[in-house]
């Protein structure tokens, strides 16, 4: 009875039940194809301002000093790492239409030595219009790129909040440590920036992670 009469006074105010509008499904924003029926995790547009020291002829920011528009995709895949890597590998001989690879993946040490901390990648450019749009693919272990890089992470947080000056020896512990300084860590267009980037997305996920960037000069 109880009940009912608050029933009907929520009626008799003009009361209405609110439901919240289901979030709209994520869609790819790029042409470029994911692994098949991987999970769209995020995607998001950014800028991104390069220096001299940031560009590289295979990097998605290879137009030299400026600023770039790019996208950024996230996705998870039930997919095994070896399974994921095989299919970079293929991507990297058999372009999608319209797109070329950047290099030939001809080193097998550095290859081996990134598979070893759970990543691969392949560096595309686009073959039609301009040619200036760049797409770097990661695919990663979050697992193993955690064991390997998460400690990594904090000094990163610390590192940002020094001053310029005293950035130095953080960077010293870092080339002992992980092989490579924070700054060589956090370039946004290498393949360990973008997948240590991606990490906090990824890493409480029972699957592997797809990075795809692209970016152009604007």
């Amino acid at each position: 009875m109880l009940c009912f009469a608050a029933a009907m006074l929520a009626a008799c105010a003009g009361g209405t039940t609110q439901h919240a509008s289901p979030a709209a499904p994520l869609r790819n924003p790029l042409d470029f194809p994911l692994y098949p029926n991987s999970t769209l995790v995020s995607t998001r547009s950014f800028t991104q301002i390069v220096r001299a020291d940031t560009g590289s002829g295979t990097s998605v920011f290879a137009q030299g000093n400026g600023k770039y528009a790019g996208r950024e995709v996230i996705a998870a895949s039930s997919a095994t790492f070896p399974v994921l890597s095989q299919w970079v590998n293929r991507l990297n001989s058999s372009p999608p239409r319209g797109y070329a690879a950047v290099e030939g993946q001809t080193n097998p040490g550095e290859q081996s030595q990134a598979q070893r901390y759970g990543l691969d990648y392949a560096v595309f450019r686009e073959s039609s219009g301009n040619g200036k749009r760049g797409v770097l693919v990661i695919v990663m272990d979050p697992q193993r790129v955690n064991a390997r890089f998460g400690t990594i992470l904090g000094m990163i947080n610390r590192y940002r909040t020094l001053p310029q000056m005293l950035r130095g020896p953080i960077d010293n512990e870092a080339k002992a440590r992980f092989g490579m300084t924070i700054t060589e860590a956090t370039q946004p267009e290498s393949p360990i920036g973008a997948a240590l980037d991606a990490l906090g997305e990824l890493q409480h996920k029972n699957a592997r992670g797809i990075v795809v960037l692209d970016a152009q000069k604007v």
